[in-house]
């Protein structure tokens, strides 16, 4: 009897397309049976997002346009880790960067975007967050800066779907053990 859930055996890998710091790869593969299958995977660098609190329990979060879904959603702040960067100090400078907003920066857990995705996501909670500074945005942000009550937040924005990195705001909830 064979191992159906061995590794497949990878023949080939091509990069289709690559532009800020995501791509997609064409990867041959063998399966298992013997048969030879082609994959395409998002491949991007590891990232992390935040569920940021105030001391009195606003949730801070990024409002902007993304055209995946084609809206304007809720986000928890966060990005790309960049190489040698460790997940907690990323998430630091992201926050500080998206927001203004600097806090305790806590580890909540980390996770697989997908099935076809490499990309490997740090979930983190920032408690006692206060402003000290402007944002200081990417040239392809546009953020929107907004609070909201956690009952709001989980109500409104998370249980409807409203937002992005809602497995790091589970995993950040959890946490906090308010699930």
């Amino acid at each position: 009897m064979s191992d159906t859930t061995a590794p497949w055996r990878e023949i080939e890998r091509t990069t289709v397309f690559s532009k800020f710091g995501r791509a997609v790869d064409q990867v041959d593969f063998e399966m298992p049976d013997g048969r030879k299958e082609q994959f395409y995977l998002k491949r991007e660098r590891p990232a992390g997002a935040v569920l940021a609190l105030t001391p009195d329990q606003q949730v801070i979060l990024a409002r902007q346009y993304r055209p995946g879904p084609n809206q304007v959603l809720y986000e928890l702040p966060g990005g790309y880790i960049e190489p040698g960067e460790q997940p907690a100090a990323a998430i630091a400078r992201e926050l500080l960067e998206e927001t203004g907003y600097q806090g305790t920066i806590t580890e909540a857990g980390s996770y697989w975007l997908d099935a076809y995705s490499t990309v490997h996501r740090h979930a983190f909670l920032a408690t006692d967050c206060i402003r000290v500074a402007e944002p200081q945005p990417e040239r392809t942000e546009f953020i929107d800066v907004v609070t909201l009550p956690l009952a709001e937040f989980r109500e409104r924005v998370l249980r409807r779907g409203a937002m992005t990195d809602t497995a790091a705001a589970y995993l950040a909830l959890d946490h906090l053990r308010l699930l």
